[in-house]
């Protein structure tokens, strides 16, 4: 499907086509929980990306393909899901511009693979306004996504974004799914944005989504919210955002209703000689719970820092989501990364770092500790 795609895409092509390639290699030495005790893992991941694009005055389209893999070896102990995993991803964009103001994109997202569910991964494996893990470190899943956004500016403040489709997430196959449900789905979003002057703006969301889960359970989402951004000083940015979230799930015999608090606060802060940035934020998000397909209702909490002089490049950042109702309550994890880069040569970056994470969570219950050395490369160019 996706080499079709791209043939399709030069033949279409009415002007220059543009390709993007990036290659990545990281190898990293683990610390996990095991059965008895903890356990010693040796990883090498490979990562590579390949894409084609063409842009012309009325309209653009994008082809990209991500393909991964995860070379395991246990060093001490027994860990859990050893053994190698890959995983594809696909992403396809195209978008027209309808009217002087009006554009219409498309988009369709597959991704199909083994899926890292542990802690230390840092890959959004479920929805954000869930931490629940599945029972297994690996699964198998598959995830689509088919989008159409429409976008209208009414004048250079006010614009008005229509978005629409599709999405299937979850595990594939028999048993991944007795371990991960799958979910099946329409979805919506529309949005209003209004710059009122130089520093504020307000933008104001409605969402609606209906999932189908293989475990016989129907869920439907319906949220509100109003949004403000402030922009205090040059280099100083906050952001807040507030409104509800409503949650209907039947099934089964049995169903469910309620209405639930949103929001955010943020604030980010670039120093004026733009070699430091900071930024915090905390939000309330609720949500559907991937596994039961019942309401829950998270807190996170997240913190960066960031130094950048010349090629060197060292960051900080913390991460702790909790589950403060509903499916889930009392689920916590915390997340712990430093990390440096050096650009070495054009289009080539060394960077190495340590992390951790900390949950509650079988299996995964404990800390987890992992060291990193990562080369990585990327170049862009026309046919």
């Amino acid at each position: 499907m996706l080499p079709a795609a791209a043939f399709s895409l030069l033949l279409a092509a009415p002007e220059n086509v543009g390709w993007l390639a990036a290659m990545e290699t990281q190898a990293r030495g683990r610390t996990e929980p095991a059965t008895e005790g903890s356990a010693g893992v040796g990883e090498l991941d490979l990562r590579g990306q390949l894409g084609l694009s063409t842009q012309g005055p009325d309209g653009s389209a994008a082809l990209t393909w991500s393909p991964t893999l995860l070379l395991r070896r246990a060093a001490f102990g027994a860990p859990a899901g050893s053994g190698n995993a890959s995983r594809q991803a696909g992403r396809l964009e195209l978008q027209t511009r309808l009217a002087p103001t009006t554009r219409l994109a498309s988009r369709m997202l597959v991704d199909w693979g083994l899926t890292d569910f542990s802690p230390l991964s840092g890959q959004v494996t479920t929805t954000p306004a869930s931490t629940l893990l599945p029972s297994q470190r690996f699964v198998r899943t598959l995830g689509l996504e088919m989008m159409l956004d429409l976008t209208h500016a009414f004048s250079p403040r006010t614009r008005l974004s229509v978005s629409g489709g599709v999405q299937r997430s979850g595990g594939e196959g028999h048993d991944a799914v007795t371990v991960y449900p799958f979910q099946v789905g329409p979805q919506a979003t529309a949005s209003l944005a209004w710059a009122a002057d130089r520093v504020n703006s307000i933008t104001l969301t409605a969402s609606g989504s209906e999932s189908r889960f293989s475990i016989g359970t129907t869920s439907v989402l319906s949220n509100l919210e109003a949004g403000w951004t402030l922009r205090a000083l040059p280099h100083l940015l906050f952001d807040a955002s507030a409104g509800l979230t409503g949650v209907y799930s039947f099934g089964q015999g049995a169903s469910s209703s309620g209405v639930y608090g949103a929001g955010a606060v943020g604030a980010a802060w670039d120093l004026p000689v733009r070699t430091v940035r900071t930024s915090l934020r905390l939000r309330l998000l609720p949500g559907l719970d991937p596994f039961t397909a019942l309401a829950s209702q998270t807190l996170r909490a997240e913190g960066a820092v960031e130094w950048t002089q010349g090629r060197l490049r060292l960051g900080v950042t913390v991460a702790q989501g909790h589950v403060v109702s509903g499916a889930g309550a009392g689920a916590n994890e915390l997340r712990l990364e430093t990390r440096a880069s050096w650009r070495a040569a054009r289009g080539f970056d060394l960077y190495g770092g340590m992390s951790a994470a900390w949950t509650n969570q079988l299996p995964f219950a404990g800390w987890q500790a992992q060291a990193l050395l990562g080369l990585r490369w990327a170049d862009r160019g026309s046919l």
